[in-house]
């Protein structure tokens, strides 16, 4: 027994500075909240019953190892969902293989002054810039904090992406990505799991003021009815005045299946917050057309209020979607936040 206590002791000593090497950081954000749902996917009347749910909760590891290259490190990041509430909100929902886990983002890639190169499943610049300055609220579901982005079918977080960030010039800087999947049979009458596609954005920043502009183009000819296509580009700009935060997007998307087209979208917000010590008072007012579709046309506004408490938060967040929106109602949610 001894002999294996001094073995054990040995192996972990001269694997601690292996992991030093490594430079990782756990890291997580978990929340949940009592929330309550009314008029849903538009319906008058239709009230769900209060209910505790995971408001958009996440853990991973990251961080950099060393290369032996003069001013280049390696990277590496991942992250996944991780349900508080529910363990079959993601994976498998039956049987022996209920998850409580999905994956949001799994890449490696290198940095150094040159930029920084990333491969595997990660943001695209498109989130990045253009619809991540608006999401002002803590959960970020389709239907609450992100009912109008519209290039997040596939340039969220996306598998099989490639990136190059650019460093910094004066100011600006240049991203470049693309997606490379294939189901491996162009014939199997099924969309690819992942699609083909490129972004390419631009960020400056000056003082208090950053500008982005961000365009992207994915195709799939997997589609049962021939190929697919969807483009999106949009623009952005965020302004500080010390504690006033202000923020707004403008995006339009075009989509098409089989030649025709299908969806032409556009939506612009406008958000603002405001911070006072450790209390921020923020709202969101988004304004979405569709010319295909009926000539459809909705609007959202939604308004909190937030405490932090060192590493930890508590928040009252409302969020009301127009009447005439199918797909989504309205929402109140009181949540807890813990950051490590």
């Amino acid at each position: 027994m001894k002999k294996s206590l001094i073995a054990l002791a040995v192996a972990g000593a001269m694997t601690a500075p292996m992991i030093a090497q490594a430079d990782a950081t756990l890291y997580g954000s978990f929340r949940i909240g009592l929330q309550q749902e009314s008029d849903v996917n538009g319906v008058d009347g239709t009230d769900r019953e209060l209910d505790v749910a995971d408001q958009s909760s996440r853990v991973g590891i990251k961080g950099d190892v060393d290369l032996g290259l003069d001013g280049t490190k390696g990277l590496f990041h991942w992250e996944a969902n991780v349900s508080t509430a529910d363990s079959n909100s993601y994976g498998a929902t039956t049987g022996s293989g209920k998850s409580m886990f999905g994956e949001r983002l799994a890449y490696i890639g290198a940095k150094g002054d040159w930029g920084k190169a990333l491969i595997g499943r990660q943001y695209h610049p498109h989130y990045l810039l253009i619809q991540a300055p608006t999401n002002v609220f803590n959960p970020s579901s389709g239907d609450y904090g992100e009912r109008f982005n519209l290039g997040n079918t596939y340039h969220k977080r996306t598998d099989n992406s490639i990136a190059y960030y650019s460093p910094s010039m004066n100011g600006f800087t240049f991203i470049a990505g693309a997606v490379v999947g294939s189901s491996g049979d162009d014939s199997d009458n099924a969309f690819d799991e992942t699609v083909d596609g490129y972004n390419i954005a631009g960020v400056y920043t000056a003082n208090n003021f950053t500008v982005a502009a961000s365009y992207g183009d994915v195709e799939s000819s997997d589609a049962p009815a021939g190929d697919d296509s969807k483009e999106v580009w949009g623009l952005s700009a965020k302004y500080t005045m010390d504690a006033l935060e202000l923020m707004a997007k403008y995006e339009e998307a075009d989509t098409e299946v089989a030649g025709a087209n299908t969806a032409e979208e556009s939506v612009w917000e406008l958000a603002a917050r405001y911070t006072v010590g450790d209390t921020s008072f923020y709202g969101r007012y988004s304004d979405y057309e569709d010319d295909v579709a009926g000539g459809l046309d909705l609007d959202q506004f939604g308004l909190g209020i937030q405490q932090k408490l060192g590493n930890g938060r508590v928040f009252l967040e409302h969020v009301n979607n127009d009447g005439d929106d199918t797909q989504a109602g309205d929402r109140t949610v009181a949540g807890y936040r813990l950051d490590f």
